[in-house]
């Protein structure tokens, strides 16, 4: 038998002598109130595109950062959770890319309804109850000036009423922490010395012009001189190949020392622990939690810890009359590397990722044992020029570099609710932080040893206050007319305090306190404020609860611009209809839900720019001991707010009372583009790169699209007594291109042009013909501007009556494809029998090139100073010597997949910057899985305990890609680069209810 309700979820019971059914609630009845911007509404009210992650999804994830818990969680919202270092915060982009600059296209959080400004890792995830993502205007024009890049509301927990006592929780969680994508395909010794072999041998031919013969014997004479610089072979440096090349020499026993990510990376160890109690009745409302998480990171001497509490309370003495106040605080540490990206020799990714395997870790004696110290240790090679003198996992044992920081946040409310339906509050929220940053070089190695060991310090305070003042008023007219008013002030004010120096000449080994350095080399400071004034409101008015209607507006003032063009306006308007209600589909039995909503909208962005945008700037230096002013930027008083525009139509409901599903179609443009135009020398500029001497204006330049459609469905599959499973699936199909620019011209930034009618992040890049298979040589598409040029040096090649560039210098750029998806989206299941529950979650992402620099870099190759580099194991197809038959008349005389010859000398141009690194980007990531089990409570009662759940789970259990070794997650924008790569998680879980 099948018994429903509405409201409740359908179950199906069997018959018997007498019954006893209690109906679940249905989490996707419209009558479910979420939050939403200053406030709450019913879900069958919305008429704008807000997503909801409630604290039961955000339990089944293990995540440092609760917006982690986003990622799959919501259509629209993409989430590049990949940088696996601890502590660190996702990216998150929500309905694509609005602006062009960097760091101006992440949402606006709000915490508890005030912005939040914070590390999001700071949060504690156990304190959670919901997420709120606000994807269109409609939703988030209350939030005006900020709300160009969609809105996340985080709401904290509050006490659950309990009649007879107070409900504690302890949370345990254990787990293994280690590094979640694969290293690159990468050779061997014996490969690897025969691939140099004939790198040197084709430098040879291409440089010197040696024939084949002579070429090759020059290489087995010279190649560990001239090129290696070290032989860890049981024979002389000219008697390791053949005549063909073929390693006949045997690596002397004791080198196993060879894999330096090995002596880098770790299994680390993730703890947490969490204990928080709550009660609540009609008078008074409690929650309060203390928390503490440890996680050490799959790179050695990484890891994060956070001590967090928090304390929520609120209290109705009477009827007219409600206040609360809300504290938290956190303290955390942070061992980590600012290192850790780009080609720097303090960055561990880089340094192993392309250390040859032919370098040992440490010394050795001729015999290859190794070279032990008077403790019978051994001992790092610090001291081969092939290392630049330096060893990656000695300086990290003695280099440090720690984050410390420390917040205390206060809030408080109180509501007095008048006659006739008004009610007034006041709100004020204030929040102090402290971040103490130390970056240690010691002195026997690396950065610190020419100075005999170097302490920089950094010192941030920060405060920021939040005051709200709002009236509402809620009436409803002959029980079908129902009118929501509000109308608000807020003011807004950001403070900080910065200060860093550092000294050098370490006295005294072990005290890293600035006294201990005895030199100073600099010491700088400067304060900053942003401030905000902000009215607002809201109307809002429905029928009978079957028509909707909606408008926002907000007035924002902002410090970032000048009083002439200071204050933006901000609006939305939205409808809903619930067609459920109407006569034609009341005795429709198997649509259950059904509603469509539209809306437009129009929110600003201000943070495309400093905080002095509109002003004239210097920079404050000194020259020869007097003070001097270097001009930075000039004026820049006709600025103003980049403003996004969207259109938002969307159907949903439920069918069948087994599937829901919502079908959507945004259209986002964001016109008035903020970018900082640099000058011309001619204007005062300076030719180098350093923001301080490069003088700089900022303007609205542009306009950019981001169109697209959303499909999210979940079905119930299967349900009876014991037996649950649901599986859902969404889907996001996004078009971005840019619209407008300054006279229509072109902006070329890298491998990437912003364009009319492109995208953002369209590849603008030389094109790969392919290669010549007489010559082993690549070739590139010419630009005929550049023919005479190229010929004059050697670099062109005219092939079947067709003229190609065999070096970038003289090719031509085009159009390559874009960086970003055709479509992403993610799957997920939840099956339940009995008290078991399975979870899983899958994400994927489809289209989309990226450009795998780290590929690029492992199959070129190098001889700089006696110095290999590693290769990867496709480098053993390259071009070896022409085919048998090949003339230069052939029709195939190209290979357009083909990979060049090895060549030392002409590397640069064999393997140049082209389209031939753009990969796909697609992936399919197993995101989660959760197993749990909850005791029986018959078998807990006698022990005082309400409910005893275990939980086994893991996170980035696996990640399909193009390549191993490829993240193509590491950057919307398509870039990649040598560093922190998605952190696998395995969880055991232990939560007991009190």
């Amino acid at each position: 038998m099948l018994v429903s309700f509405i409201g409740m979820k359908t179950q199906e019971v069997e018959i018997k002598g007498t019954l006893k059914i209690t109906l679940k609630p249905d989490s996707e009845s419209l009558d479910e109130v979420v939050v939403v911007a200053y406030g709450t509404a019913k879900k069958e009210s919305l008429t704008g595109s807000i997503s909801v992650v409630d604290n039961k999804k955000i339990e089944k994830r293990i995540t440092t950062s609760v917006t982690g818990a986003l990622e799959g969680s919501a259509p629209g919202v993409q989430v590049n959770n990949t940088y696996g270092e601890p502590g660190s915060a996702p990216s998150i982009r929500i309905r694509g890319f609005g602006s062009l600059v960097s760091g101006a296209t992440d949402p606006l959080y709000v915490v508890d309804g005030v912005p939040f400004d914070g590390n999001i890792a700071e949060l504690n995830s156990n304190d959670i109850e919901s997420m709120s993502i606000l994807k269109d205007a409609a939703s988030s024009a209350l939030y005006g000036n900020r709300a160009a890049n969609g809105v996340v509301l985080i709401t904290t927990k509050r006490g659950r009423s309990n009649a007879d006592k107070p409900n504690v929780t302890l949370q345990i969680n254990q787990g293994i922490y280690n590094r979640g994508i694969a290293e690159y395909d990468r050779l061997g010794v014996k490969d690897w010395m025969e691939m140099s072999w004939k790198a040197k041998k084709y430098a040879m031919m291409s440089n010197k012009g040696m024939s084949a013969e002579e070429a090759g014997a020059y290489a087995s004479a010279n190649l560990i001189s001239e090129s290696i610089g070290r032989n860890i072979f049981d024979a002389a440096n000219d008697k390791l190949f053949d005549s063909n090349g073929k390693l006949i020499a045997n690596m002397l026993p004791g080198y196993d020392d060879l894999d330096w990510q090995d002596a880098i990376q770790r299994n680390g160890h993730r703890q947490e622990y969490n204990l928080s109690g709550s009660k609540a009745s009609d008078k008074y409302n409690m929650y309060a939690s203390v928390g503490y998480l440890n996680e050490k990171g799959y790179i050695k001497t990484t890891n994060f810890e956070r001590y967090s509490a928090r304390v929520n309370t609120s209290f109705t003495p009477n009827k007219w009359f409600k206040s609360g106040l809300n504290l938290n605080g956190s303290s955390t540490k942070r061992n980590y590397n600012s290192n850790a990206y780009g080609s720097y020799y303090a960055n561990p990714f880089y340094i192993t990722r392309y250390m040859a395997p032919v370098y040992p870790l440490y010394m050795h004696n001729a015999d290859g044992s190794y070279t032990l110290d008077e403790n019978g240790e051994k001992i790092y090679d610090t001291t081969s020029p092939y290392l630049s003198n330096r060893n990656i996992a000695f300086e990290m044992q003695y280099d440090k570099q720690l984050s410390t920081r420390n917040v205390l946040g206060g809030q408080a409310f109180a509501t007095i609710v008048l006659p006739y339906g008004l009610s007034v509050t006041a709100k004020g929220d204030i929040n102090f932080s402290t971040t103490n940053n130390q970056k240690y070089d010691n002195p026997l190695i690396g950065d610190g040893a020419t100075n005999n060991g170097r302490l920089t310090s950094y010192a941030y305070q920060y405060k920021t206050a939040t005051f709200q003042q709002f009236a509402n008023w809620n009436y409803t007219f002959n029980e079908r007319h129902n009118v929501e008013v509000m109308a608000g002030h807020e003011s807004y004010a950001w403070e900080r305090k910065y200060t860093s120096g550092m000294n050098t000449g370490m006295a005294v080994d072990g005290n890293l306190t600035m006294g201990n350095f005895l030199n100073n080399s600099y010491f700088n400071g400067s304060d900053d404020e942003d401030k905000l004034e902000s009215y607002l409101a809201r109307a809002k008015y429905n029928y009978d609860e079957r028509y909707f209607v909606e408008a926002s507006f907000r007035r924002d003032g902002s410090s970032r611009f000048h009083k002439d063009n200071r204050w933006g306006n901000f609006f939305s308007l939205g409808a809903s209809w619930n067609m459920k209600k109407e006569a034609f589909l009341e005795d429709v039995s198997w649509i259950d839900q059904l509603k469509m909503r539209a809306s437009y909208g129009e929110v600003g962005n201000n943070m495309g720019v400093s905080h002095y945008a509109y002003m004239a700037l210097y920079t404050i230096d000194k020259n020869a001991g007097n003070p001097a002013l270097v001009k930075q930027s000039l004026m820049a008083p006709d600025i103003k707010w980049e403003t996004t525009q969207t259109v938002d139509i969307a159907f949903e409901g439920r069918l069948f009372d087994r599937l829901n599903f919502q079908l959507g179609y945004f259209d986002k443009r964001s016109k008035d583009l903020l970018f900082e135009v640099r000058l011309p020398l001619s204007a005062g500029s300076y030719p180098w790169q350093d923001n301080m001497m490069n003088m700089s204006q900022y303007k609205n330049i542009g306009t950019i699209s981001n169109r697209g459609f959303e499909i999210s469905l979940n079905a119930d599959v299967y349900r009876n007594k014991d037996w649950n499973w649901n599986v859902g699936v969404d889907a996001t199909f996004l078009k971005n291109k840019v619209v407008k620019l300054p006279d229509g011209k072109d902006i070329l930034h890298g491998m990437q042009n912003y364009s009319e009618g492109h995208s953002i992040y369209e590849w603008y890049t030389y094109h790969f013909e392919g290669v010549d298979q007489l010559t082993g040589t690549s070739l590139y598409t010419l630009d005929p501007d550049k023919k005479d040029a190229a010929a004059e040096n050697g670099a062109l090649a005219t092939i079947n009556g067709v003229d190609y560039a065999t070096a970038t210098s003289y090719a031509k750029r085009d159009w390559a494809g874009s960086a970003l998806p055709t479509v992403y989206g993610s799957i997920n299941s939840a099956l339940s029998w009995k008290n078991w529950n399975l979870n899983l979650l899958f994400t994927y992402s489809l289209g989309g090139k990226t450009n795998d620099g780290s590929y690029a870099s492992l199959m070129g190759v190098s001889e700089s100073g006696a110095s290999g580099s590693a290769y990867h194991k496709d480098i053993l197809n390259s071009w070896d010597g022409a085919p048998a038959g090949m003339t230069e008349t052939s029709a195939n005389r190209i290979d357009p997949n083909g990979i060049p010859r090895i060549d030392f000398y002409k590397s640069s141009d064999l393997n140049a910057t082209s389209d031939r690194w753009l990969t796909s980007a697609s992936y399919f990531v197993f995101k989660n899985l959760n197993i749990s089990y909850s005791l029986p409570k018959r078998w807990l009662h006698t022990l005082g305990v309400e409910g005893l759940s275990l939980n086994a789970g893991v996170e980035n259990l696996f990640t399909l890609t193009s390549r191993k070794g490829l993240n193509p997650q590491y950057s919307f924008s398509g870039g990649s680069d040598d560093t922190y790569v998605t952190a696998r998680v395995y969880n055991l879980g232990l939560t007991v209810n009190f």
